[in-house]
């Protein structure tokens, strides 16, 4: 029986500009399919298969089954991100190149559910890259650490690390989350299931998702 959305441990929140690149990633599956539609080889999938993995961690991380994979930690021309968790996503054309970031948000900041505060979701490298539009959305200055952020120590952790290393630093870094009432909503934040994305992508529903959705609005 399908899980309805009142079980869900966690609700996921879209902020103005992870709607935006969510919007652009639609667009390009729409436009791939539309170029090489009944084209399966890997390259001319690409765009179809990231916008299908981003839906599907997005629903993970609102039924608990995803924590993200690691947190990001404080790097200089980055920003600090001591608070940013980051999920791992691909094309299905080699390792993942992409990347979403979201922060815990506890339920009382959050209308009564805890939260998952989806900050951007995009390309690992090259310019305006995911870091650097995390940082840029949250405000913060590429160079500087920030001390009300010292309270979620140093991830001792890499993105490389084993699940079994990984997740306890994860659990940690949400329960410091939660017990902190600096961690709020971005303005503009609205819940996934308000965004025309739909919280209910599964794996074998992606594809279906990404011709049935309706565009979302944007506020800037």
């Amino acid at each position: 029986m399908a899980e309805s959305p009142a079980e869900r441990p966690f609700q996921v929140l879209l902020g103005e500009g992870a709607v935006q690149d969510l919007t652009r990633m639609r667009d390009a599956a729409a436009e791939e399919a539309r170029q090489y539609p009944g084209d399966k080889t890997p390259a001319h999938n690409a765009n179809r298969t990231l916008y299908k993995s981003v839906l599907r961690e997005l629903q993970d991380l609102e039924t608990g089954s995803s924590k993200g994979h690691h947190v990001l930690g404080a790097h200089r021309g980055l920003g600090d991100g001591r608070d940013i968790v980051v999920s791992k996503v691909g094309d299905g054309t080699g390792t993942p190149s992409h990347r979403l970031t979201f922060r815990e948000i506890p339920g009382r900041n959050a209308g009564g559910t805890d939260a998952r505060d989806v900050i951007a979701i995009g390309p690992r490298h090259g310019n305006d890259n995911v870091y650097q539009q995390t940082a840029t959305r949250l405000g913060r200055s590429a160079d500087e650490r920030l001390p009300q952020l010292d309270r979620f120590g140093e991830a001792q952790v890499g993105s490389g690390g084993k699940a079994h290393q990984r997740h306890p630093v994860l659990d940690a870094n949400r329960e410091i989350a939660h017990a902190f009432d600096g961690q709020t909503p971005l303005v503009g934040t609205r819940p996934l299931s308000d965004t025309g994305f739909g919280s209910q992508a599964s794996s074998g529903g992606a594809g279906k998702a990404t011709r049935q959705q309706a565009s979302p609005h944007q506020a800037r």
